[in-house]
């Protein structure tokens, strides 16, 4: 016993070496990365592995509040560049608010309106690359949209075109159509490059040069148009081809974990395995259809896994049957023997045997308390006749109150023991109905999850205030104890 006690002492002693040194070294590269949400993907994978490894409580707390630090400082991280981006928003917003403004006031005072419209389209510009908020840019571009609308139409539309428009040169717009077209052939962006075709397009509308130079421009419009959209297909096809290998090595480790749910009843670990390919698949470069297949396949893990510990619960009802009816007839027998003997030591050592017993065995709730209530009922009827029998030997007082002090303590690990599995059994029900919910599939099973953790709670609750109690009476009892050890002694030194 006493090797065993120490082998599981140096596995748990070495399970925090490795698992600090382990975690220290995610904590550097955390420190070390300037990709906030890949750093916090990180920590949640070490969280997660944080279960299932074995060790000490103290161990365990000292580890896992590193753990929350290092979260509190990642979290301080992203407020700050949130608050960061925020106010060179508003600094950005408040900006352009003063030149949106003036240009509103030129649009309804037009005194030149060459000079009035290409101030608004100077004002426009300002909108590129400039960070905003979502509903800064829509009402300061909403504005600004209005302000050409009302220079536009304070004017016939024909002769504002023509006061616009009758300086501007052959060559200019010949030299522009040019640039936009050219910077086709270098550009990756898209969206940015396909707006700067159709701007140049519109402004080529409302040129004043001859029809033959226009006709020339806009088909040169339209061959970087048909450039821009063979660029955008091959980019595609290229992220479909990407995304298609990723999903192969996808599919190749799902099936691999649905062999393993075959052979490997360690459910929680399973989860996790599938919980990890969940946040993997975040930063993968998937498409729309790739990705929802993926996670078809993930979901059909999940469920295997559930209807499997499904049939386990049925083995469970069996066994913990069978569980209740030897442990009921071993507690009748040691309640009468509790009521008759007066073999009191041997009594008590056959009822914490018979309490031993609960630690690890398959039992419903309902008979576990059953029983295990009967079973303290015993215990307070053999403390009672104890009690009884020491009444009448007063010298034997302070024995009586070791004793009774030793089976407080001892009850007091027992709960204390039985607390700390029910809480890691809650983590593993709150884990799966997290994955539940996940779904978003409403089935019996949440339900019944729910009312499972419900439960676990009020009773890890009820064990939590009956140790308080018993801490205090315990205390109280030590004093009395030490108090009359004290007086015995100043008494036996009195008569020598």
């Amino acid at each position: 016993m006493a090797d065993h006690n120490f082998n599981q002492d140096l596995e748990l002693e070495n399970n925090y070496k490795q698992f600090k040194i382990k975690l220290e070294s995610v904590f550097r590269k955390v420190k070390q990365t300037t990709d906030l949400k890949q750093a916090k993907s990180q920590l949640i994978e070490i969280q997660l592995e944080f279960k299932n490894i074995k060790l000490n409580r103290t161990d365990r707390e000292e580890l896992y509040t590193k753990l929350q630090q290092e979260f509190a400082i990642l979290n301080q991280k992203v407020e700050q560049e949130r608050t960061s981006y925020e106010n060179e928003c508003a600094a950005n917003f408040l900006n352009l608010k003063t030149k949106v403004e003036n240009a509103e006031f030129m649009a309804n005072h037009p005194k030149d309106y060459k000079e009035s419209f290409n101030f608004l389209i100077d004002v426009q510009n300002e909108f590129r690359g400039v960070k905003l908020l979502r509903e800064q840019r829509e009402n300061l571009y909403s504005r600004l949209q209005n302000a050409f609308a009302t220079l536009k139409n304070s004017q016939t539309q024909q002769t504002v075109i023509v006061e616009i428009t009758e300086d501007i040169s052959a060559d200019d717009i010949i030299k522009k159509v040019s640039d936009v077209c050219r910077e086709i052939e270098f550009t990756d962006d898209y969206y940015a490059s396909k707006e700067d075709l159709i701007e140049v397009q519109n402004e080529l509308r409302q040129s004043k040069i001859s029809r033959e130079v226009k006709d020339d421009l806009f088909a040169k419009i339209q061959d970087a148009f048909a450039v821009l959209n063979l660029k955008r297909e091959e980019e595609i096809q290229k992220t479909a081809n990407e995304s298609e290998g990723i999903l192969l090595d996808l599919q190749k480790k799902v099936s691999e974990i649905s062999e393993e749910i075959k052979t490997n009843n360690d459910y929680k670990t399973l989860r996790d395995k599938l919980k990890l390919l969940q946040l993997e698949m975040r930063d993968l470069n998937l498409t729309k259809e790739h990705r929802k297949e993926i996670s078809e396949q993930i979901q059909l893990c999940f469920e295997e896994i559930f209807d499997l510990q499904d049939k386990e619960r049925g083995y469970f009802h069996k066994e913990s049957k069978e569980n209740y009816i030897t442990l009921k007839e071993l507690i009748n027998k040691a309640y009468k023997q509790a009521e008759t003997t007066h073999e009191y030591k041997d009594t008590r050592e056959f009822l914490k045997k018979i309490q031993g017993e609960f630690k690890g065995i398959k039992l419903k709730s309902d008979e576990r308390e059953e029983l295990y209530t009967k079973l303290q009922k015993a215990f307070e009827i053999l403390n009672t006749r104890v009690d009884e029998y020491f009444h009448t030997k007063k010298k034997n007082w302070e024995v009586r109150m070791q004793y009774k002090i030793a089976e407080m303590q001892t009850e007091i690990e027992n709960l204390e023991d039985e607390i700390e599995d029910e809480k890691e059994n809650l983590l593993e029900l709150e884990d799966q109905l997290d994955i539940i919910i996940t779904s978003g599939k409403q089935t019996i099973a949440k339900e019944g999850l729910m009312a499972r953790i419900s439960s676990s709670k009020i009773s890890i609750q009820k064990k939590t205030e009956k140790i308080a109690e018993m801490d205090a009476e315990l205390e109280k009892l030590e004093e009395r104890v030490n108090g009359s050890i004290a007086e015995d002694a100043a008494e036996d030194e009195f008569n020598s």
